[in-house]
């Protein structure tokens, strides 16, 4: 049995358990070994559980960064799915742990693995996890309904509706070419009725109709959109009421997958999504479940974000449970992602230097994390009751975890160094997607979380970086600065370590990964617009998102964790190392 607990830290684990919070945890490492677990470079959670899953370093699996961008067009794409023709093609270029297991005829049951979407056949039973979209094809994507004027639409849809006793609103389905070749979303309408002064609405569409409090999550709600004549999706969401004085406020989730009948299929095999929902009852099938963007945009507050993300976990351990229950022999992994999710979210009311930190903030979001890695270990002590002496039981995080505290802009400090130019060299600053760059003026840019290419000839549609010894004296003289680069605002080094492509990628997927690679200090991380190819005006700035710890650091600073009840004769294990 293999528990994937995404983010737990050495350095909140180890105090933890000495102060005896972790009792289950401390029995395991008294049973068996705990070590620290290296991780991947980089320190991504796709790129780890694809390294897990595959024991092969990026330049073999094909899997190196969140964004990956084609040369031949400087087009953006996500690297967790990959849907061509209306089929989702499977990301991971090499074999996966469990194949080898399959080929054994060893029965093997894999629960939400990332980047597993479309899912594998296998010798057991498979449910796809990070990387499966949601309806419109996104990562997750809420809707808004406000009547306050609204400028933002970062992570979501936002719509500003006018306050009347019955407000007339849509349902975002998925986008298709109409009649005339427009492309647009189809809507579902629904109306909600406000009742005076009361804290509570009324929604009705397609024959629902329901109440809804003030600060009150709806249970699951079921969609079906037409794509055609005889082609229907069918999704299922999840309303939650802000408020309705004096504003109104109305979040709609993204709109997920129904896994009695998914569009796409999400499980292995096809019956599988459906035979959960009979078991466990409907659950979230998007890949990344959790809606932080709609808490960085003061869309839901911290008590729903908890409420979500209680939720999550309580439908995965029910997976867990209800796999558990008629599981004789074999291979069994299950994947908890909100451990990650909560010190993302809640690591400023740890961090007394952090731009967001609340000295006067309640206690129990002080208490937070501590609180969710508890729950960790009892999700842990109820399977160690299950296990008989000779059964193995492996429990691994990805990564650490550290304070997000400072954004550093890449493509500004390369701008800023000569290696970059706008198309209007007055401009203040660039806009996303790399669409500012004057191509045949640039020498380097980044996207992702770290990542550096050279506008190399040949290479890139506009490049102009001769390959061979022009390239490599770039890819010198680069890492050389970039390690200079201080935060003068609190007289740090910003950047630990530069890696070259030769240094972290090798096998037959080398070309597509980066020049370089940034291993940034603990507190400093690519910001969100390098990640998406802006070149912001600054070239740092405080992170004042909620988004406020990370992982996105140098590998070297933040190991996972490794436990297991068989005694571990590696001394450095890493996260290659178990597959």
């Amino acid at each position: 049995i293999i528990l994937g607990f995404d983010g737990l830290s050495p350095q909140i684990i180890e105090p933890m358990m000495k102060e005896g919070k972790l009792p289950n945890f401390s029995r395991l490492k008294e049973q068996g070994s705990y070590r620290h677990l290296t991780t991947t470079n980089p320190s991504q959670s796709p790129v780890a559980w694809v390294g897990f899953a595959t024991g092969q370093n990026p330049g073999k699996n094909g899997v190196f960064d969140f964004i990956v961008r084609d040369p031949k067009t400087y087009s953006l794409n996500l690297s967790l799915s990959n849907i061509e023709k209306d089929k989702p093609k499977r990301v991971i270029k090499s074999k996966c742990f469990w194949q080898y297991a399959c080929e054994e005829k060893i029965p093997t049951i894999i629960i939400a693995c990332p980047v597993t979407f479309p899912p594998d056949k296998i010798y057991g039973r498979m449910l796809s996890g990070m990387g499966v979209p949601d309806i419109l094809g996104t990562e997750g994507t809420f809707t808004f309904y406000t009547t306050e004027p609204s400028d933002k639409d970062i992570g979501g849809k936002v719509f500003q509706v006018e306050k009347s006793p019955i407000i007339i609103m849509n349902l975002i389905g998925p986008r298709l070419a109409t009649l005339g070749g427009k492309i647009d979303n189809t809507k579902v309408p629904f109306k909600v009725t406000l009742r005076g002064d009361r804290d509570d609405i009324l929604v009705e569409y397609q024959n629902n109709k329901f109440e809804l409090k003030k600060g009150q999550w709806s249970d699951w709600k079921e969609v079906t959109f037409k794509l055609g004549l005889l082609k229907r999706m069918k999704g299922i969401f999840k309303f939650y009421l802000v408020e309705t004085e004096p504003e109104f406020k109305l979040y709609v989730s993204p709109i997920n997958f129904d896994p009695r009948s998914p569009f796409f299929q999400i499980s292995y095999p096809k019956s599988y999504s459906k035979e959960l929902v009979d078991n466990i009852g409907l659950y979230y099938t998007q890949g990344m479940p959790m809606d932080t963007w709609a808490v960085n945009e003061k869309r839901l507050t911290g008590e729903a974000f908890l409420e979500q993300v209680n939720e999550v976990l309580r439908e995965k351990r029910a997976m867990l449970n209800f796999e558990l229950s008629r599981f004789k022999k074999g291979l069994l992994f299950c994947y908890f992602e909100s451990s990650d999710i909560i010190q993302h979210m809640f690591w400023r009311y740890t961090d007394y230097q952090h731009p967001l930190y609340e000295a006067n903030a309640p206690q129990g979001y002080k208490e937070t994390i501590k609180n969710w890695y508890k729950k960790m270990d009892d999700i842990l002590g109820s399977i160690m009751k299950r296990i008989d002496k000779e059964d193995i039981i492996i429990v691994l995080s990805d990564h650490g975890f550290g304070t997000f505290r400072r954004a550093a802009h890449i493509n500004s400090w390369l701008r800023k160094n000569g290696y970059l130019e706008l198309k209007n060299p007055s401009a203040d600053s660039g806009v996303e997607l790399l669409a500012d760059i004057d191509w045949p003026k640039t020498k380097a840019y980044s996207i992702g979380f770290g990542a550096i290419y050279i506008n190399q000839q040949g290479r890139e549609r506009d490049g102009i970086v001769k390959p061979g010894r022009e390239t490599e004296l770039l890819k010198e003289e680069i890492p050389r600065k970039l390690k200079e680069w201080r935060d003068e605002k609190y007289n740090k080094l910003i950047i630990n370590n530069v890696y070259s492509r030769e240094e972290i990628f090798w096998g037959d997927y080398v070309d597509t990964t980066p020049d370089l690679y940034i291993g940034f200090n603990i507190g400093y991380r690519a910001s969100w617009q390098t990640a998406v190819g802006a070149v912001p005006k600054d070239l740092l700035e405080d992170n004042l998102k909620k988004w406020s710890g990370d992982h996105l650091f140098d590998p070297s600073l933040i190991p996972g964790v490794f436990f297991s009840n068989k005694e571990i004769k590696k001394e450095n294990p890493s996260i290659y190392d178990i597959t």
